[in-house]
């Protein structure tokens, strides 16, 4: 259990650090250091979607053909949008590729494996989860109240930290199956939210 959440901490932080662009090896100047090494918010949520895709197993009927690629769309946060494209340009998770797509209100989600509310959304999470709903589409929001709402992952800040939490219900419904090994760095699983 520590192991696998050590490895989900160790991989945001080495995507992030990538991502600035910081080389290891040399200390930053002690101006930057304290704002560089810590990763923001849409940074370490960005790498955790692509992270999910290894814990979630989709029925076979969700992809066209066996080599099509995830498609995670993101609604209501264009940071984390531009992240997860960066994080899966070139790469392959299961021998498929991951496409980013931007929605907005009114967007239809078929062809979706994973969508992703953020923060800008909020106010709509409950519309973008009823369109998702009976789906295998994993459902991620972020704030407070997204497992209530319906919604499969959610992320919270839990100590200045970005942290989530697990809804069982939610994924059986779904048709999606999640590994257990995501359960135990999860901050929270919920076997019934509604």
């Amino acid at each position: 259990m520590r192991d696998l959440r050590l490895y989900f901490i160790r991989a945001a932080a080495v995507l992030c650090l990538g991502a600035a662009g910081l080389n290891m090896a040399a200390p930053a100047p002690a101006a930057a250091a304290g704002s560089a090494i810590i990763a923001s918010e849409e940074k370490v949520e960005a790498a955790y979607l692509h992270k999910f895709l290894n814990y979630a197993e989709w029925p076979p009927a969700a992809f066209a053909q066996a080599d099509s690629p995830y498609v995670i769309g993101v609604a209501g946060d264009d940071t984390v949008a531009d992240e997860l494209a960066r994080i899966a340009a070139g790469r392959s998770v299961n021998n498929r590729g991951v496409i980013v797509k931007r929605l907005l209100p009114g967007d239809t989600l078929n062809g979706l494996h994973m969508l992703f509310v953020g923060r800008g959304e909020r106010a709509r999470l409950a519309q973008w989860l009823r369109q998702a709903k009976g789906r295998p589409i994993l459902t991620v929001s972020a704030g407070d109240g997204g497992l209530e709402q319906g919604s499969i992952i959610n992320f919270r800040l839990v100590d200045d930290r970005v942290r989530f939490e697990v809804a069982l219900d939610a994924s059986e419904q779904s048709g999606i199956h999640l590994n257990s090994r995501l359960f135990s760095v999860a901050t929270n699983v919920v076997k019934g939210t509604r």
